[in-house]
């Protein structure tokens, strides 16, 4: 069974007794980097991982509040122990080490055991900021996520469809949109059921995730219809992009009841150039409408919009 990992620690002080006490009393159970040089420590800070920072608060050129406003703008997750042997005023030095987001503050001379039980109580602190931020991300994506076919669910989609709009028209860069209709999708769930229906529309949204591009829009609109924005794409690319998922989606297998049948879609297509359209909003309706004439013509169709059907199996 592996040791546990080890924390990395950051001691910046520049009396060097200090900092060499300090070293060679937490180095057996801590990663410790000793520097008695402030100004080069901002550079450590930014060119590697550290859990937690520990720096004398009077020190020359920066100063301890310095390295913790550098510490928390490069991650604020990462715990910060001051140290001071100011003892004129004790509460105003503490209190501002607290506002400005340290863990701990502690006078000089610092005893080992005091500092390690601050360190401890610093990394505990880290984890769990950690493990709240993790939840808080978790929770965040499952609002955002259709659960059936892990796409983007209609309300995130617009967010990001809106902005994504609004830039393609402010910077003058195309902006394609793809709705994706899976044809006779009432008839598989009449006769099959919804469970197995469910299941081709999950096989349906990985073949969208397998054939887009990372930066490309996903969602699963609502029912058996899919909506892609393709940013940076042209009508011709949008085109392409349309006619390979039809093949995809065309290709695969789906096997209910021990018969094998094809699942086919229909594709409408439309592009924002050159001002053509004045909302987002327009565009989406033009690319539905372009895949209401391919289901039209017989489905398993790619139509753009304002042009003929490209091709059928």
């Amino acid at each position: 069974m592996s040791s546990p990992k080890k924390a990395n620690i950051l001691i910046i002080d520049d009396d060097s007794e200090v900092l060499n006490m300090l070293e060679l009393g937490l180095q057996d159970e801590f990663n410790i980097v000793a520097m008695f040089q402030p100004d080069k420590a901002l550079d450590a800070l930014k060119s590697r991982d550290f859990d937690l920072v520990i720096t004398d608060i009077m020190m020359p050129y920066v100063s301890g509040f310095e390295i913790l406003r550098s510490v928390k703008e490069t991650n604020e997750l990462i715990e910060v122990i001051l140290l001071t042997g100011e003892l004129p005023d004790r509460a105003r030095p503490a209190v501002t080490c607290l506002q400005n987001g340290a863990h701990d503050y502690l006078l000089k001379p610092v005893k080992l055991s005091e500092l390690k039980v601050a360190i401890e109580k610093g990394l505990e602190k880290q984890q769990q900021r950690m493990e709240n931020k993790r939840l808080m991300a978790e929770l965040v994506r499952q609002a955002n996520t259709d659960p059936l076919t892990k796409l983007s669910n209609r309300r995130h989609f617009y967010t990001q469809f809106y902005l994504e709009f609004e830039r393609s028209r402010r910077y003058h860069r195309p902006l394609s949109c793809l709705v994706l209709d899976i044809d006779k999708f009432k008839q598989v769930n009449d006769r099959y059921g919804h469970c197995y229906g469910d299941r081709m529309l999950e096989r349906v949204g990985e073949c969208v995730n397998k054939c887009s591009r990372a930066s490309d829009l996903k969602c699963r609109y609502g029912g058996d219809e899919f909506v892609l924005v393709l940013p940076e794409s042209d009508r011709v690319g949008a085109m392409a992009m349309a006619e390979k998922l039809r093949q995809k989606i065309y290709q695969e297998s789906y096997e209910p009841c021990d018969q094998v049948f094809k699942v086919t879609a229909s594709v409408g297509v439309a592009t924002f150039e050159n001002g053509n359209f004045e909302s987002g909003d327009d565009l989406i309706n033009a690319a539905d409408l372009a895949s209401l004439a391919a289901k039209q013509q017989g489905g398993n169709s790619t139509c753009c919009s304002n042009a003929a059907v490209l091709g059928t199996d």
